[in-house]
């Protein structure tokens, strides 16, 4: 009940929090020429690369620079607000123990200032898709549903992956391993219809997959995903999320002796 309390205790801490995003979405340009347009340039420029590589190979995807694009601006947000959540708390050790204040407010500002890029990029993926033959119709209305599943279930990871990182430091080595693994190993580049049939449930069971597809069935197929996809992207997140939660609350008494 106490770890419960913790965690609802943050919206006290709400001026904090939004401090520390903007702080984090401040440094991520600062010195930077061209700024805040690397947010738009990035998935632009990996969808350009990788479907001339690839767009021959996949031929009967319809519509490949979008299907790819999709994935890229969905696991791209994972993959940065992880990524810099890792170090989140091992480099704020001096500001951790001098000041009182929820911790896990640190990887949670990771999540929430990679949510910036998250929305400029999908701006971009409506531009590009209406000059690439994309309707946007009525069902567009259910994607900030998904994009906050993704939200949410990347707040749990970084809770875990900076809890992680405290105790073992190749965490950050390891975790690159990971995600590499975990990029391949989700069906952005590729259809999942060229996994073998009896592997494709285990490809499915991944919940990047599941949140990439749920965008997909809206923006590339015009199609309201079932209640079933409704169901497993709320249960991945807020699971994902809970234990998360937990995981570090139970451990973050500890942080202190790993300074």
């Amino acid at each position: 009940m106490d770890k419960i309390k913790q965690i609802l205790s943050l919206t006290k801490y709400s001026f904090l929090l939004n401090q520390l995003v903007k702080r984090d979405f401040k440094l991520k340009y600062r010195g930077s020429i061209l700024g805040i347009l690397w947010s738009i340039l990035n998935p632009l420029l990996n969808m350009i690369v990788l479907s001339t590589v690839f767009s021959q190979v996949f031929k009967a995807v319809d519509n490949y620079n979008m299907y790819l694009l999709s994935g890229i601006v969905m696991f791209s947000y994972f993959s940065e607000a992880t990524s810099l959540a890792v170090n989140s708390i091992v480099g704020n050790f001096g500001l951790i123990t001098k000041v009182y204040f929820p911790k896990i407010i640190i990887p949670l500002s990771k999540a929430l200032s990679s949510a910036i890029n998250l929305v400029i990029s999908f701006c971009v993926f409506i531009i590009m898709g209406r000059f690439l033959g994309l309707n946007i119709w009525i069902g567009y209305m259910l994607i900030p549903y998904i994009l906050l599943c993704l939200m949410i279930f990347t707040a749990g990871v970084t809770f875990i992956v900076s809890t992680l990182q405290v105790f073992f430091r190749d965490t950050q080595h390891l975790y690159s391993v990971i995600l590499t693994i975990w990029m391949y190993s989700t069906p952005i580049l590729y259809p999942i219809d060229i996994i073998p049939k009896a592997l494709q449930p285990v490809f499915e069971a991944n919940p990047q997959y599941l949140f990439i597809n749920f965008l997909r069935q809206i923006a590339l197929n015009g199609t309201i995903p079932g209640l079933d996809s409704f169901l497993l992207c709320a249960a991945w997140s807020i699971g994902v999320f809970i234990l998360g939660s937990l995981v570090f609350v139970k451990n973050q008494k500890m942080f202190i002796y790993y300074t």
